[in-house]
């Protein structure tokens, strides 16, 4: 499921090379929160390696999959009232069978909210 335009929308996107740096928009009336949690919505974990896989496709310009995550550490909690804005910095190199390492990071000029490591490709 893409999340683009639903549960965040890219504000600016900069692009050289394997490095893309995207700010995105947390979309506060999503419906992701009205499970998680209503009153006091939380970012899903699962909907910011979503974001960080999307903004790889972008930058890419292949529709990805994730093939293995090496690290996924939730630095800080991020909730649209807390970090409406955030800055996804991607490195997306390309690996000799085709697939990409991509290393990326959730942040704002504040904090860091997730640092992501994986392998991504766009084998079925």
């Amino acid at each position: 499921m893409l999340l683009k335009d639903k549960f965040y929308k890219v504000i600016n996107e900069e692009k050289n090379g394997t490095t893309g740096k995207y700010t995105v928009a947390i979309l506060p009336d999503c419906n992701v929160y009205d499970g998680h949690f209503p009153g006091d919505p939380v970012c899903p974990g699962v909907c910011n390696i979503e974001t960080i896989k999307e903004c790889a496709m972008m930058l890419t310009g292949k529709d990805l999959r994730i093939k293995a995550i090496k690290q996924c550490r939730l630095t800080a909690i991020a909730t649209p009232a807390v970090c409406p804005e955030v800055i996804i910095t991607i490195n997306a190199a390309q690996n000799a069978d085709g697939s990409y390492l991509v290393i990326a990071n959730i942040s704002d000029d504040k904090q860091s909210y997730m640092d992501f490591k994986g392998t991504l490709s766009d084998e079925k």
